[in-house]
């Protein structure tokens, strides 16, 4: 159950604000009308019987808890056929997000402090009898208080670490490049996940990137890409410490809390990062006067007397090595590569593939629209090229590729009854994860900037559940996810606004299909179309499927009138202007449109007008009335989606035995094939250019 503000819970907490939301619940804020001071209320959705016991042993548990950043856990209850909940103090300032959003990444003395205070927590509810594991400390779950003080919050996935005890799959959650890879499965989870979790979460606070993925780091061999890639003025030895600490292996980090707090301490002998504020250190009183390299203190001196010493007997192997015995060249690569390694040194370089990360940065610039002159895109081909590092010739024009921005796909895919939203290359490459909603996730758009999805939940078939549906927006800088609107009343087919300002979205509110846009700035919502504003005497009058132009200014959407569907248009601004945009034959039924990045021409479906028959693609040029059909793939076409370029088109269609997603180049008329799993993938949204 969603709670809305003014809602009474318990007859004791009354609802504020929504905080956040995630699979399994939502955090709200309160006033506990009791004691006249606000509070956080952590909504757990399960309760079943199972669920419920956990839930109040490690309620009880919690409430006993006491430590200066930890929030205090005052009150927990169950109700029946509707959820659990967790009532805590409600800790005053921003979470970490929040505040690099306002003062950008932080610094290395910021990360130590921070990162040493989280420790702090961590030790202590880890050394709980029985220990309390977090799982899910990412940046959105850290806070710093106006006076600077540094507090772990939401224990909404908090468990008991029982020995010899499976994990409860229910309790079990993830957060894309926060979680360790064990989480995902059915492996157990120890304070070494917590420690992965920290770890994840000061990469990101110091990049302001989330790192790649652990699973895809398990499973397919992605690599870390090194902090000092991202943010070069970051030690050597405090970006190794936060590596060592998002180890894939358990065995391979930190093993403790406690160990990597001491590492991070280690990495500065002179900062005391419980007693700094969120500043840079300032200088000690007897510093010398500035000069070219600052003073070394006696150990940095021991340091490079040693490097000094070992560069010294490397030369003299190297020496005789090549001058006595160059059969020892094994030994000697051997040896060089262990005395590398025992040193700080900078990050190596990152390899040429792109890795899969929703955050990474995309350096090509952003292709112009088509035109009659442009060259076509290069076809994706199923397998990566061996050489993707190989520099183009220089004999022709550079062809445009399917990398970066533009070579990035997400769609949905059903598994296990549920869907979820996944990402990859043009190639079919790199597939990952990105949502991992408990209800599902489908029937979703891109944000103008590619870093945000807006999405559709409850969704366990190949449509939301429509009268229970709502939208959610995942930041996939972040990792987080919170609820557009305050109550869902069954939401489905969002469209983000080119200008990133507005969502316009079909909505059930009136109870009927019926096209609303959201502004985000200003949080208000407009109904733009109306069941009786069209052909009053014809039953069934709904409006769907909402397409932005490129400029902003005009919406064309699906109207259905008893069992025909037709395109229409109107202002985007205020719905006027009204006007049927596309109208073919009584029999047949048009949907699903899709416009053109440079606004020329628009692409849907045609199918009979129960759209049961294989559908058809259809193309009308801005400005004629009658659409012409496109000789296409050759095979039904739904759910167009452009590339960027305007050159690709993603599609779902079939071969008769399985549902995939489709590549047509829209200029050569290449067709490839995306996906190739036996499970059902529909939905594509190629990604835009990040900005």
């Amino acid at each position: 159950m969603s709670l809305g503000q003014g809602n009474l819970l318990n007859n004791r907490y009354r609802i504020i604000e929504i905080l956040g939301r995630g699979g399994m619940g939502a955090v709200y804020r309160a006033i506990d009308e009791s004691l006249g001071v606000d509070v956080a209320v952590k909504e757990n959705l399960f309760t079943t019987e199972d669920y419920a016991r956990q839930f109040r042993m490690e309620a009880i548990i919690m409430a006993n808890m006491r430590h200066p950043n930890l929030p205090r856990v005052t009150d927990h209850f169950v109700l029946d056929g509707q959820g659990q909940y967790l009532v805590m103090d409600y800790v005053e300032g921003d979470d970490l997000r929040q505040h690099i959003e306002k003062h950008g990444t932080l610094s290395e003395a910021e990360a130590i402090r921070i990162g040493a205070a989280v420790c702090d927590a961590l030790t202590y509810l880890h050394t709980r009898k029985p220990p309390i594991l977090h799982r899910d400390i990412k940046l959105g779950n850290v806070k710093i208080t106006p006076d600077g003080n540094v507090v772990l919050v939401d224990f909404g996935l908090a468990k008991q670490a029982w020995e010899h005890e499976e994990t409860l799959t229910g309790a079990r959650a993830m957060t894309p490049g926060y979680s360790p890879p064990e989480q995902y499965g059915s492996a157990r989870t120890d304070a070494r996940s917590d420690v992965y979790s920290l770890g994840a979460t000061l990469y990101a606070a110091i990049t302001g990137i989330v790192p790649e993925d652990s699973l895809m780091r398990a499973v397919d061999g992605v690599d870390l890409t090194p902090i000092r890639k991202h943010k070069p003025a970051i030690s050597p030895r405090l970006a190794s410490v936060i590596e060592k600490a998002m180890e894939v292996s358990p065995s391979n980090r930190y093993q403790t809390a406690a160990e990597f707090k001491a590492a991070l301490l280690g990495v500065n002998e002179d900062t005391n990062p419980l007693r700094e504020t969120l500043q840079e250190p300032p200088e000690p009183a007897s510093s010398p006067a500035p000069s070219p390299t600052p003073t070394a203190s006696r150990k940095q001196r021991g340091s490079c007397l040693s490097m000094f010493f070992w560069v010294f007997i490397l030369t003299l192997i190297v020496t005789a090595g090549i001058v006595f015995n160059p059969q020892n060249q094994p030994f000697l690569s051997l040896f060089i590569t262990e005395t590398a390694t025992s040193t700080p040194t900078a990050s190596p370089a990152p390899t040429a593939t792109w890795t899969a990360t929703p955050e990474s940065s995309i350096s090509n610039p952003p292709t112009p629209a088509p035109s009659a002159t442009l060259t076509p895109t290069a076809l994706p081909s199923p397998t990566p090229s061996a050489t993707p590092s190989e520099k183009e010739t220089t004999v022709a024009p550079p062809t445009p590729t399917l990398t970066g921005g533009s070579g990035e796909i997400a769609y949905a895919l059903i598994e296990n009854r549920v869907a979820q939203i996944y990402l990859a290359n043009a190639d079919g490459s790199n597939v990952r994860q990105l949502t991992n909603d408990l209800n599902g996730a489908c029937n979703f758009d891109w944000s103008p900037d590619g870093r945000q999805l807006v999405y559709v939940s409850p969704c366990n078939a190949k449509a939301p559940q429509y009268p229970n549906s709502t939208l959610y927006i995942f930041d996939l800088d972040t990792g987080n996810t919170r609820p557009l609107l305050e109550t869902g009343r069954g939401e489905f087919d969002p469209a983000w606004s080119p200008d990133g300002q507005k969502i316009a979205f079909t909505s059930m509110r009136d109870g009927t299909w019926q096209i609303y846009v959201f502004n985000l700035e200003t949080s208000t919502l407009t109904q733009l179309t109306f069941a009786e504003e069209v052909l009053r005497s014809r039953a069934n009058n709904q409006s769907r499927y909402p397409a932005w132009s490129p400029d902003g200014k005009t919406l064309i959407y699906t109207v259905r009138l008893g069992a025909e569907y037709q395109l229409w248009k109107m202002n985007a601004e205020d719905g006027s202007e009204k006007a049927l945009l596309v109208y073919t034959v009584p029999t047949v039924s048009d949907y699903l449109p899709a416009w053109s990045p440079d606004g020329t021409f628009i692409l849907f479906s045609q199918a009979n007008q129960e759209l049961t028959s294989p559908s058809i693609l259809m193309r009308l040029n801005i400005g004629l009335e009658q659409p012409q059909r496109l000789s296409g793939p050759g095979t039904p076409v739904v759910d167009v989606s452009f590339s960027p370029d305007g050159i690709w088109i993603a599609y779902e269609s079939t071969d008769g035995a399985t549902q995939d997603i489709y590549l047509y180049n829209l200029l050569t008329g290449e067709k490839t094939r995306l996906t190739t799993t036996s499970a059902v993938e529909f939905d594509p949204a190629w990604r835009p250019y990040q900005k």
